[in-house]
């Protein structure tokens, strides 16, 4: 293992030291940083090598963007102009094989180096800036990746995108992410199998881990499955779990011993997010000892703009074993049309309802459940449209406090469900 001093890094968080970082990177093997702030623009990791941070380690993300990659580097590489990003990575790992980084220092974005003004119209998020760097940690189509027990940091956008990856264990990571960046993810994994993520603390201000069917730019059908994450806390403004986006398939992923705090929505599966797109097929995806104290527990839809004319692909065998927690608003689960989405089961669940939240008045029946892709909230704990098989076993509901905007507890538009007994005092309404 080489020491990244030896090559002239200075580490006092002022001088430049991209290239002694990819001096030693290149010189093969595993850099060790002493305790230090090491500025840095883009680097690459070498295949049989990587970082190992000793705590008090920092690697800081300089503002100057003409220390970035180009935006064109690579043809995997995206740029989501609709979200004000550029395609420039602070550590990026292209095609190479057995990469570490480990060692309980961090990695720092720097977001507060090109983001400090508030949005006038969304004053809960920072203005985006005229350039700001796009994922910090880029991994594509790589194997044997390994990063653990470090601090990622700052994010100026998503923190960890790993796309087309094999053989991946991310343990003992803490992300955190100031809650008014745009786009603020944790840990995205798209068209990746055989990942493990566990014991991570993750508070993002977008989604905290997302499974992704985007293959588009793989150039290949790229299944994202055989992902097991456990063990871990979120919490975010937006999704603690989202599934979806793209044009490919997710199926075959646990979820397990989970803490969803403060944060919106705890699970949201979603295969078509945008009207231009075809949408992912989700499938097979088992969710277990779950606790969720979040606005809404559950968003499963083909959709999120309500019950569209479109084509949809599948969001089917989806189970939810042994939850409990706390919501203010109402669960959906929705299909275009009947068939898109279908056996959904949640056995030994328990929630307390608290307040309302944004509930919608009582429109005419048929307009219920286009607007709750709108943000509304439907009057009752669980909303099912178009949805086929739905299973409540040993499922109990409570509303805690007198508030007359929770009409019932399960309100079906157009659905086919079975509870083995009744969910809560509140009646079922069946349209």
């Amino acid at each position: 293992m080489s020491n990244v001093r030896d090559f002239g890094a200075v580490g006092d968080g002022r001088t430049l030291d991209t290239r002694a970082i990819q001096a030693a990177l290149d010189a093969g093997g595993i850099v060790h940083f002493p305790a230090g702030t090491y500025l840095s623009g883009t680097v690459y990791l070498r295949s049989n090598g990587g970082l190992d941070l000793a705590p008090g380690a920092v690697i800081l993300a300089t503002p100057d963007k003409t220390q970035y990659n180009a935006d064109d580097f690579i043809p995997e590489n995206r740029v989501f102009a609709t979200e004000a990003v550029s395609g420039a990575h602070l550590i990026v790992a292209d095609k190479v094989e057995n990469i570490v980084i480990r060692g309980g220092g961090r990695i720092d974005g720097n977001c507060a180096s090109v983001m400090t003004e508030p949005n006038p119209e969304y004053p809960w998020v920072f203005l985006r800036p005229e350039w700001r760097m796009g994922q910090m940690l880029f991994f594509v189509n790589c194997k044997n990746v390994n990063i653990q027990d470090v601090e990622l940091l700052n994010s100026q956008y998503w923190t960890c995108f790993l796309h087309g990856c094999e053989w991946v264990k991310i343990r003992g990571v803490r992300i955190e992410n100031d809650s008014r960046t745009p786009n603020g993810d944790g840990i995205d994994i798209d068209c990746c199998c055989y990942v493990t993520v566990s014991d991570c603390i993750i508070s993002s201000a977008d989604d905290s881990i997302t499974l992704r069917g985007n293959e588009a730019a793989l150039g290949g059908s790229r299944p994202c499955e055989y992902v097991t994450i456990s063990n871990c806390i979120l919490s975010t403004r937006c999704n603690a779990f989202r599934i979806g986006v793209g044009n490919g398939l997710v199926r075959r992923c646990t979820i397990s011993n989970i803490i969803v705090r403060d944060t919106r929505t705890a699970i949201c599966l979603v295969s078509q997010y945008s009207k231009t797109s075809e949408g992912v097929q989700i499938e097979d995806i088992q969710f277990s000892n779950l606790r969720l104290d979040c606005a809404r527990p559950f968003y499963i839809a083909t959709t999120p703009r309500g019950v569209q004319e479109e084509t949809a692909k599948n969001i089917e065998r989806i189970s939810f074993n042994h939850v409990r927690g706390t919501a203010r608003r109402g669960s959906v689960i929705s299909g275009s049309r009947r068939g898109y989405v279908k056996d959904i089961s949640f056995n030994d669940v328990r929630f307390d309802y608290q307040a309302s939240e944004n509930i919608l008045p009582e429109p005419p029946p048929e307009t219920w459940y286009s607007e709750f892709g709108k943000g509304g909230n439907p009057p009752a704990a669980f909303f099912l449209c178009n949805a086929e098989d739905v299973q409540f076993k040993d499922a109990k509901v409570r509303f805690t406090v007198q508030d007359p905007a929770w009409k019932s507890t399960i309100m079906a538009v157009n659905s086919l469900y079975n509870c083995n007994e009744p969910l809560t005092d509140k009646p079922d309404i069946c349209i």
